[in-house]
């Protein structure tokens, strides 16, 4: 009868051995995942950072008046009054 009493205690002893074991894993691998979510979501915050600091100085450009000028001239192909545009023909 003692045989069986000491069979017991390791099975339970095993069992919750194995449940802390379990736990553990679990947890291991909810903070590998929020790990690498923290990762995705600092590069994008990295990325966000750099595209607002270009706006921030394509916003401060576009206050200037020769920067203006400038854009209207190449981008949009207008000119002053009594100009006469040039268009090159060998664009490619």
């Amino acid at each position: 009868m003692k045989k069986r009493r000491f069979n017991i205690f390791i099975v339970i002893t095993v069992a919750v051995i194995g449940y802390f074991i379990y736990v553990a894993v679990e947890q291991q691998i909810y903070i590998n995942n929020i790990t690498q979510e923290r990762i995705a979501v600092d590069k994008q915050l990295a990325k966000a950072k750099k595209e607002n600091a270009e706006l921030k100085q394509e916003k401060e450009a576009l206050e200037d008046p020769q920067y203006i000028e400038k854009i209207a001239r190449e981008e949009l192909g207008m000119t002053k009054k009594d100009e006469i545009p040039y268009v090159s023909s060998n664009k490619k």
